[in-house]
């Protein structure tokens, strides 16, 4: 605070101004709240820092395992999909297809594996090889540790030259 004192005293025979002292907690909220706005953005940026370079990470892993699946692809003679669209499916974990590869296998095989007639028309179809093995390589690079389960399921179907169908156990 300013005060200005016309009348003699010490410093004020002048005529100057003179400066009273605040009280000290006056101005420490400003300070607290400064300390406070700088210790959120730094959180917010080290946040953003931190998520960044972890995808950063994985998006290299997924590109990692999608050119090993590429190849492997293209090694059995399907050359269907990219690099980039398999990064777009799978990721870095494998997607759906490791969260539950038997029930996902057994679904699309045996959905693939019909004439696409409904009712009474409906019966079994030949499943192509390759399907089958491309199944397993996405399985023998994204989730290995799955890869007894699916053969087990594999082992169970019927596949012969004139259907591909579940053996009655």
């Amino acid at each position: 605070m300013t005060t200005t004192s016309t009348t003699g005293g010490p410093g004020g025979a002048d005529g100057l101004p003179q400066h009273e002292d605040e009280p000290d907690g006056t101005r420490r909220w400003i300070v607290y709240t400064a300390a406070a706005i700088l210790a959120v953005g730094v959180g917010i940026l080290m946040a953003v820092l931190y998520n960044s370079y972890h995808a950063s990470q994985d998006r290299e892993l997924a590109e990692q395992r999608a050119a090993e699946l590429h190849g492997k692809f293209e090694e059995i003679g399907i050359t269907a999909f990219d690099e980039d669209q398999i990064v777009a499916v799978l990721g870095a974990d494998g997607g759906g297809f490791c969260s539950d590869p038997a029930a996902l296998v057994k679904a699309t095989a045996n959905l693939g594996s019909t004439n696409g007639a409904t009712g009474p028309g409906s019966r079994p179809s030949l499943v192509d090889e390759r399907r089958l093995a491309g199944d397993r390589l996405v399985i023998e690079v994204y989730c290995p540790e799955q890869l007894d389960e699916f053969d087990d399921y594999v082992d169970s179907l019927n596949l012969d030259e004139n259907t591909t169908n579940q053996e009655e156990s």
